[in-house]
C-alpha cells in the first residue's frame, strides 16, 4: 500500500495540477484499503499512452499490477476536469487460532 501511495502522489504531482488530495487507509476485517483522492485536471483512464522508454507511463500499470498480483483489486475513476479517485483493496491473510 505503501508503494502505491507512493506512485499516485508521484503522478499527481508531475501530471494532475491538483491543489488538494486526501489519502485514507482503512483497515477491514479482511482486507486493508487505500483511497487516494485529488481535484486535479483528470484524465480517461482508457487513453493512458503505454509505458514509454523515458520511464513515463509506468505508474498505474505498475500500481495495477503490484496490487492484482497480491489478489487484490485496483480501480480509478477520473475524467477530465474532474480530479482523480484511485482505490486499492488488498485481503488480509486469515490466522486461525488454535485453542
Amino acid at each position: 500500500m505503501l508503494r502505491v501511495a507512493q506512485s499516485a502522489l508521484a503522478n499527481i504531482v508531475s501530471h494532475a495540477d491538483a491543489t488538494a488530495v486526501k489519502i485514507t487507509l482503512s483497515f477491514l476485517d479482511d482486507q486493508v484499503a487505500v483511497d487516494i483522492v485529488d481535484d486535479g485536471i483528470g484524465f480517461d483512464p482508457g487513453a493512458v499512452p503505454p509505458p514509454g522508454p523515458d520511464g513515463d507511463g509506468f505508474g498505474l500499470a505498475a500500481m495495477r499490477a503490484r496490487i492484482l498480483d497480491l489478489r487484490g483489486t485496483f480501480t480509478v475513476e477520473s475524467e477530465p476536469g474532474t480530479g482523480t479517485a484511485l482505490a486499492a483493496c488488498l485481503p488480509l491473510p486469515t490466522i486461525e487460532v488454535n485453542s
